[in-house]
């Protein structure tokens, strides 16, 4: 029996569009957590610097995880194209 190697596209189609799923819902889970933040009552110093925090480097590194996601569903989608170029 030979063994199968390459890809089905629309496997690697459906993965993309995974990936593009997750990161919007990165993208959902920094907006609510944004508002939360907004919404609460605390007050003071460590409040600044909580927000300051969140606002410089804390949701900066959830928006990179989502653009990662996002890259990996653009390079899938390309190799899924290529496969198809290639069996036609």
């Amino acid at each position: 029996m030979a063994q199968f190697i390459g890809q089905i596209p629309e496997e690697v189609d459906a993965l993309a569009a995974e990936f593009d799923n997750r990161a919007g819902s990165i993208d959902d889970i920094i907006s609510g957590l944004t508002a939360k933040l907004g919404a609460t009552t605390w007050v003071g110093a460590d409040r600044n610097r909580f927000e300051g925090d969140w606002n410089s480097q804390l949701s900066s590194a959830l928006r990179n995880v989502g653009a990662a996601l996002r890259d990996a569903a653009v390079l899938a989608r390309g190799n899924a194209e290529q496969q198809r170029s290639a069996s036609a």
